[in-house]
Order: C-alpha cells, then sequence, then structure tokens
C-alpha cells in the first residue's frame, strides 16, 4: 500500500473516531462537561459490561438517551457542577429481567443524583448512588 493510501486510511480512522468524542464546552452555563455521547461503564462500585445505555448531553444541558428497554429525556436544572433533572420522560415500553432491573437503578440514580463532573475522558454524575460513563455510543441490542 502506498504511503499516500495509508495516510488517506489513517486520516478517515481518524475523523470517525473523533465523531464520537463529546464537545468541549457544552453541558449549559458554566461547565466544563462536555457535550455529545456517553455510555454507562458503572453504577456505584459494579461494571456494566453490556454497554447498553446511552446518555447523551445537548448543548442546554438537557439529556437524552436510550436505557435497556427505553429512550428517554429530561431538563437539567441545576449549573454545573451540580445537577438535578426534572421528571425523566420514557417511551414506556415494558421492561423485565436484568434489563428491567438495571433501568430500575439507572434511573433512580438519575432522579437522586445531584452533581457532575468530567475529568480525563470519564463523566461521572454523583449522588447516593454514582453513575460512570465513557465518551461514545452504546451497544445497540
Amino acid at each position: 500500500m502506498s504511503r499516500i493510501a495509508i495516510l488517506a486510511a489513517a486520516a478517515a480512522s481518524l475523523t470517525t473516531l473523533a465523531a464520537c468524542e463529546p464537545t468541549t464546552g457544552g453541558g449549559g452555563p458554566g461547565s466544563n462537561v462536555p457535550t455529545g455521547p456517553y455510555v454507562l461503564v458503572g453504577i456505584a462500585d459494579e461494571t456494566v459490561p453490556q454497554r447498553n445505555v446511552g446518555l447523551t448531553i445537548e448543548s442546554d444541558g438537557s439529556v437524552s438517551g436510550q436505557a435497556p428497554c427505553n429512550h428517554y429525556a429530561a431538563a437539567q436544572t441545576a449549573e454545573p457542577p451540580g445537577f438535578k433533572l426534572g421528571e425523566i420522560k420514557t417511551s414506556g415500553a415494558g421492561c423485565g429481567g436484568n434489563a428491567g432491573a438495571l433501568e430500575s437503578r439507572y434511573f433512580a440514580a438519575l432522579r437522586q443524583a445531584d452533581g457532575i463532573t468530567y475529568t480525563g475522558g470519564v463523566l461521572k454524575i454523583t449522588g447516593p448512588t454514582y453513575l460512570t460513563f465513557e465518551p461514545g455510543y452504546r451497544k445497540e441490542k
């Protein structure tokens, strides 16, 4: 393969990876939390290996995403580093088993959350139960 073809392939790969990265400086007024997509990797001290829960932070600080069974959205009403969601609206799909248990824990943690930080590429939403996210998209079922 020629050097030009290798460089072109590398540039295309970097562009694709950059599309998954959050955008710096969003997350609402006074925030250093980047906007964009994140994937849940932990609840409290437990790892979430399925990578099937996504959260997107919009430029106004609101959030939306896909839990194991339902799409959801909510307004964020506190100024960062505070974090407080209004009503979490879901698509209302039924959810049972392990997926239902994960979704219930996730929404409970979001409802009780009181802080948000972004350090070293890791997003943490804190409260009685903390949530840990990495940049990227949730894995499709």
